[in-house]
């Protein structure tokens, strides 16, 4: 997506504050038709809750401006509140590395990052019509059975009235994190991840996470929401691998993290993403037909990520 098509830049001045460099922008007419073809009447109220969102973040406040609002209309495009709160989308402050070709070395500027969060992923799921139920969930010690990570599967109690760990929510009785979906063909897929999977995930593909460990600081959405995190990875690694994908969350999984500058160049700034395969070998030749002809596609790569990344 070339954002720098889309919106107008602002220019730099260092005289207005990053909350009313946003509202400058927000006020043009060019930036109001452009969020309302995507938005329609609820184009407004969207771009409201863009000034909201930063100026309740002493982070945002630091950020590009220009990147704000190219993060906001990608959020826009998939019409998905950006609330951070709500567990659909989130626009995160990230401190990204860039060249200075002046200077021949590498700065550090604060700049914008749209970021998917769990819920996103399954309200996208949901409207592609494909999938019957899904749920993910936190697991604590005493509700897991068994689990066997060469096959994926995985045994809970039956009888959860004996349990108490979930009751008491301390994060160390939590076993791991678990997610599933049921197709409406009948093919069921479960995923679970152990917090060690997930911890030693976030500290591989997390830049952030890791100078948060290195350096004892709360600047990465790992360490400050862990558990929405991890389910965020456990249902997005799961949809990817094995659900039917469309052209939405297609879209969502390579935009998820990614920043756009001022030319609408789009760039991960993070560790670069291992590539998983998505595929569901269960559709059948005549599912296929109907997807190329509706523009759905079943295989497309993953990034495994960070909401602060």
């Amino acid at each position: 997506m070339s954002v720098s098509e889309k919106l107008p830049v602002e220019h730099k001045n260092e005289s207005l504050s990053v909350v009313s460099q946003i509202k400058n922008l927000i006020s043009q007419d060019t930036v109001k038709k452009k969020f309302a073809e995507v938005l329609g009447k609820k184009a407004p109220q969207f771009m409201a809750s863009i000034t909201n969102v930063v100026a309740g973040s002493d982070q945002l406040k630091k950020c590009n401006p220009n990147t704000i609002m190219s993060a906001s209309f990608v959020a826009a495009t998939y019409d998905l509140p950006i609330d951070s709160n709500l567990g659909f989308a989130a626009i995160v402050p990230y401190n990204n590395s860039k060249y200075n070709p002046q200077t021949r070395q590498s700065e550090k500027r604060m700049e914008a990052q749209f970021q998917m969060m769990y819920k996103g992923f399954i309200q996208l799921a949901i409207r592609s019509g494909y999938y019957e139920k899904m749920n993910c969930s936190v697991v604590y010690k005493d509700e897991l059975v068994s689990y066997n990570p060469i096959t994926g599967e995985v045994d809970f109690v039956t009888d959860f009235s004996q349990c108490t760990q979930r009751m008491n929510g301390k994060s160390e009785d939590i076993a791991g994190y678990y997610a599933w979906f049921k197709l409406l063909t009948g093919f069921r897929k479960e995923l679970f991840m152990t917090k060690a999977e997930v911890e030693t995930h976030a500290r591989k593909y997390s830049t952030a996470y890791r100078n948060d460990l290195n350096n004892n600081k709360k600047g990465s959405k790992w360490t400050t929401d862990f558990d929405a995190m991890a389910l965020k990875t456990v249902i997005k690694l799961l949809l990817s691998k094995w659900g039917i994908l469309s052209v939405d969350m297609q879209r969502a999984i390579t935009d998820d993290q990614k920043t756009f500058d001022e030319s609408g160049n789009e760039d991960y700034g993070d560790n670069k993403p291992d590539v998983i395969e998505a595929e569901d070998p269960f559709q059948t030749v005549e599912d296929t037909s109907d997807s190329q002809i509706d523009g759905e596609q079943t295989g497309e790569e993953i990034e495994e990520f960070d909401i602060t990344e």
